[in-house]
C-alpha cells in the first residue's frame, strides 16, 4: 500500500466516524422526560405543559409525542358540536409559535386507579397568562397505563364548558396533587 492510499483510507474512516456520530446524534432522542412519565401527576404536568407558553412558544412535539402509547386515540367535542378523532400521531405535530400567550392549567383532577391502569378526570381552564382571567373552562377524560417502567396516555377526550355547566364534583377544589 503507497502512501496515497493509506491517506485515502485514513480520510475514509474519519469521515464515517464522524458521519456515523452525526448520525447517531441527530437519531437520539431527548424523551421521555423520566419526571414526565414517572408517576400520574408527572404525565397530567406534561400533558398541560407542552401545549401552555407566552406569545412565540414553540409547541414541543417531540416531548407532547412521548407521553402517548401505540395507536392513542384523541378525541374533541367542539362548542359548535363538530365531533373530531384523531391519533396521537396526527395530532402531535409541529406547529407554528404562538402568536398569543396560550395556557391550559389544570384546575381540579378526580385519579382513579387499579394497578397498571389510571383514570384522570382533569377540569382545565385556557388563559392568555398563567395567571389570566380563563378565557374557557372543559373537562378531559384521560386513560393511563403503566407498562415498561413507565405511565403512557391510552386516549384522551376533552369537551368545553357550554351553556351546561361543569358538575360540582368536577369544580375546582384542591385535588390536584
Amino acid at each position: 500500500m503507497n502512501t496515497h492510499q493509506s491517506w485515502s483510507i485514513c480520510c475514509l474512516s474519519i469521515s464515517l466516524i464522524a458521519i456515523l456520530s452525526t448520525s447517531a446524534e441527530t437519531n437520539t432522542s431527548d424523551y421521555p422526560l423520566k419526571e414526565d412519565v414517572s408517576s400520574v401527576d408527572g404525565i397530567m404536568h406534561a400533558y398541560y405543559g407542552v401545549i401552555s407558553g407566552p406569545a412565540g412558544f414553540t409547541y414541543d412535539h417531540e416531548r407532547d409525542r412521548s407521553l402517548y402509547g401505540p395507536n392513542a386515540i384523541i378525541t374533541r367535542f367542539r362548542d359548535d358540536g363538530r365531533f373530531e378523532r384523531n391519533s396521537a400521531a396526527e395530532e402531535t405535530q409541529p406547529i407554528d409559535p404562538w402568536e398569543e400567550g396560550f395556557y391550559e392549567i389544570e384546575i381540579n383532577r378526580i385519579v382513579e386507579q387499579f394497578g397498571n391502569l389510571a383514570h384522570v378526570w382533569s377540569t382545565f381552564e385556557t388563559r392568555g397568562s398563567p395567571d389570566g382571567a380563563a378565557l374557557s373552562r372543559g373537562i378531559s377524560s384521560v386513560s393511563l397505563y403503566y407498562r415498561d417502567g413507565r405511565w403512557w396516555i391510552a386516549s384522551w377526550s376533552t369537551q368545553n364548558e357550554t351553556d351546561k355547566l361543569l358538575p360540582s364534583k368536577y369544580a375546582p377544589d384542591t385535588n390536584i396533587e
